[in-house]
């Protein structure tokens, strides 16, 4: 039973310290599903915190949940401009850009 006491304290006080943020970040030069899969991989390799990404690509964002202690929307935001994609306010990286599949690449 002491055991038992243990294991369920130590399973409660390890979720509470997991409090999440949801960030909805305009990505409007998202332009297929290759787009989605570049944008998750850069994120995933690159930050921890991160405990989803979805993506709608009709209104052209990307909602990131995050632990605030491990990362913030700033960090996300440069995460994907270095992927070669604009993030908010944030143009993308020009080389990274150049780098994308051609199906990726916006069309002006």
């Amino acid at each position: 039973m002491k055991y038992l006491f243990i294991f369920v304290f130590l399973f409660i006080g390890c979720k509470k310290n997991e409090n999440t943020e949801l960030a909805v970040i305009k990505v409007p030069t998202i332009v297929c599903d290759m787009c989605e899969t570049t944008i998750k991989k850069a994120i995933f390799s690159n930050l921890e915190g991160v405990k989803d990404v979805t993506f709608d690509p009709e209104a052209k964002t990307v909602a990131v949940t995050y632990v605030p202690k491990q990362t913030n929307i700033e960090t996300i935001e440069i995460t994907i401009t270095r992927a070669g994609y604009d993030a908010n306010d944030r143009k993308r990286d020009p080389e990274a850009y150049e780098n994308l599949p051609d199906c990726c690449k916006h069309q002006n």
